[in-house]
C-alpha cells in the first residue's frame, strides 16, 4: 500500500479521493472538518473547532501553518511516499519548496510553478495558443489607480496580484464605489493590485492532466462565481462548480485545446487547472492558472469513472491516461457561505452536505460553513436540487451578536 500525505485549505476531497485509490491517508488541513476523519488514517488542522468559539487565526501565513503541520505529522507518523497537495500554495513557492524538501512531492517543481502564477508571462502563452485577455494594470499607488481607472469603462474588477479563489476581489460599478475604494485602500509597492474590465459571460475552467511534455483534459467545467445567494454579489470569489460546462463541444474543444497548449508550453505535471471567462462572442479570455489539483476534484469523480488522485501520479511519472473520462451525469457543488456571524447547528444529518464543521461551532461574516453536492441528469436539476439544500442550511444556522475568540490555540 502506498502512503500519502495530503495538504492544503480545505484537503477533505483530496484526502476522500486518496483513500479511495487505497492509500494510506495523512491529511493536514486548514479548517478541520468533522468528515475529513473517515478518510485518514492520521489527520491534523490548523485550527481546533470548539463548541461555542470562533478559533483564532493563526498569526503567520496560511501556506507557513500547514508546511509547519506538515512537519509536526510527519515527526509524529513517520515518513510518506508522497506528498500531494491542494490550493493554500500557489503564490508561496517557498512554502511549496519546504513541503519537497519533507518529502517526494508530487505535482510541479518550484520553478514551474513560479511560472505558472507568473501573470505577464502567462498571459503572453495564453494570447499565443488563442486566448483573449482582459485589459489589465498593475498599480501600487492612488495615483497609478487614478490612471488605470481613467483607460477603462465601469465595471471595473480590483483584485491582489497575488492570490487565489476569488477572495478580496472586488466588483465596483460605480464612481462613488470607485472613490470609496481608492480612500480605503492601502496601495503598497510589495502587494500591488490589478485593475481589470469586467468581462462578462460564462466563469469556466479546465482540469488538464500534464506529465511535462504532453497533455490532456480531463473536464471542462463551469464555475460559479460571485454568487448573490451567498452574500458574495459584489466579489469574484469562488462559489463551486458546476461539472461539466454545459455548452457546445466547440467551446469545450477550444477551451481544452488552449489549457494543453499552454501546460506543454510550461512543462507542467499532474493536475492542473486553468480559468476562462467566455463572452458572449464565445471568445475565451484567459484570467488564471492554479498548479496543483483543484478544488473540483471531488465533482469530477462523483459523475465520472476516474480517480483524480491516481492519475494525478501517474501523469506525475510520465503516464497521461487514454481514453477520456465518462461523464455520466451533472454535479452541482456549492460552498455555503456565512452571511452573518453564526452558530452552526449538526449538519450531519441533512443529505448532500459535506465539510462538516463541529456542531455549535462559530463562523464569521464569510467564512465556508459546509459544501453541498448533488448529481442530476440535468444541469437545472442538479442546481435546483443544491439550492434547496442551500436554503435548508441557512435555516437552519443561528446568528449571533458577539464571536467569543479562543487565546492561545493557534498552531
Amino acid at each position: 500500500m502506498s502512503s500519502v500525505l495530503v495538504v492544503g485549505f480545505n484537503v477533505r476531497p483530496l484526502a476522500r479521493s486518496a483513500k479511495k485509490a487505497g492509500m494510506k491517508v495523512l491529511a493536514v488541513d486548514f479548517w478541520g472538518d468533522l468528515d475529513l476523519i473517515q478518510w485518514t488514517d492520521e489527520q491534523l488542522s490548523v485550527l481546533d473547532q470548539q463548541p461555542n468559539q470562533r478559533p483564532d487565526r493563526p498569526q503567520i501565513p496560511t501556506a507557513d501553518a500547514l508546511v509547519s503541520g506538515v512537519q509536526q505529522l510527519l515527526d509524529k507518523a513517520g515518513p510518506v511516499d508522497y506528498i500531494i497537495a491542494s490550493g493554500g500554495f500557489d503564490d508561496h513557492p517557498e512554502a511549496w519548496k519546504r513541503l519537497g524538501n519533507l518529502a517526494p512531492l508530487a505535482g510541479n517543481t518550484t520553478e514551474v510553478m513560479i511560472n505558472a502564477r507568473n501573470r505577464q508571462l502567462t498571459n503572453k502563452i495564453a494570447k499565443k495558443y488563442g486566448a483573449a485577455l482582459p485589459t489589465s494594470f498593475e498599480v501600487n499607488s492612488q495615483k497609478t489607480f487614478q490612471a488605470a481607472v481613467n483607460k477603462l469603462e465601469l465595471p471595473i474588477i480590483v483584485k491582489p496580484k497575488f492570490g487565489s479563489g476569488g477572495f478580496h476581489t472586488r466588483v465596483l460599478e460605480s464612481e462613488a464605489e470607485l472613490d470609496s475604494y481608492a480612500d480605503r485602500h492601502h496601495f503598497s509597492i510589495p502587494n500591488p493590485i490589478l485593475v481589470q474590465n469586467l468581462i462578462a459571460g460564462i466563469d469556466a475552467s479546465v482540469s488538464i492532466l500534464g506529465n511535462g511534455q504532453e497533455a490532456v483534459t480531463v473536464s471542462v467545467n463551469e464555475q460559479l462565481i460571485g454568487l448573490p445567494e451567498l452574500g458574495k454579489r459584489r466579489t469574484k470569489a469562488y462559489c463551486g462548480n458546476i461539472i461539466p460546462l454545459e455548452t457546445s463541444p466547440e467551446i469545450k474543444a477550444h477551451l481544452a485545446t488552449i489549457s494543453e497548449d499552454i501546460s506543454c508550453h510550461l512543462e507542467l505535471q499532474g493536475s492542473n487547472g486553468f480559468d476562462f471567462v467566455v463572452d458572449a462572442s464565445e471568445t475565451p479570455y484567459f484570467m488564471e492558472i492554479n498548479p496543483r489539483i483543484q478544488a473540483t476534484i471531488e465533482a469530477i469523480e462523483l459523475v465520472s469513472n476516474v480517480n483524480v488522485v491516481s492519475l494525478h501520479l501517474q501523469a506525475c511519472q510520465g503516464h497521461l491516461p487514454k481514453d477520456e473520462p465518462i461523464i455520466r451525469a451533472f454535479c452541482a457543488r456549492v460552498i455555503v457561505y456565512a452571511q452573518t456571524d453564526c452558530e452552526i447547528p449538526n449538519l450531519s444529518n441533512i443529505p448532500g452536505i459535506v465539510d462538516i464543521p463541529m456542531p455549535g461551532s462559530v463562523a464569521s461574516r464569510g467564512d465556508p460553513v459546509c459544501t453541498v453536492n448533488h448529481i442530476a441528469a440535468t444541469r437545472k436539476t442538479a442546481l435546483d436540487r443544491a439550492w434547496d439544500i442551500v436554503k435548508t442550511i441557512y435555516n437552519n444556522l443561528r446568528p449571533i451578536h458577539r464571536i467569543q475568540k479562543v487565546e492561545g490555540n493557534n498552531k
